[in-house]
């Protein structure tokens, strides 16, 4: 069962690891050369965390215990 909090603090997981992800996606634009691989990879990645954000439900408990759970490939993924 979900704890009173767990969506927001999922969400919040998401949203830090988007953070990353633009820090490194300025990072590498702001580069002399910038690899259009990597910034192609950055935006997909940000895209597929985007998605998830926004279709995450309260609900839904799966999902939720996997983003919050720190052993978790999901997590690791972030």
């Amino acid at each position: 069962m979900l704890g009173h909090f767990d969506y927001e603090v999922a969400l919040e997981i998401l949203g830090q690891s988007q953070q990353l992800l633009v820090q490194a996606r300025y990072d590498e634009s702001n580069k002399e050369n910038p690899n259009p691989e990597l910034l192609k990879f950055l935006r997909n990645r940000m895209a597929a965390v985007d998605e998830l954000m926004d279709n995450l439900k309260p609900d839904d408990e799966y999902l939720i215990n996997r983003i919050l759970d720190k052993n978790d490939v999901l997590r690791k993924l972030l």
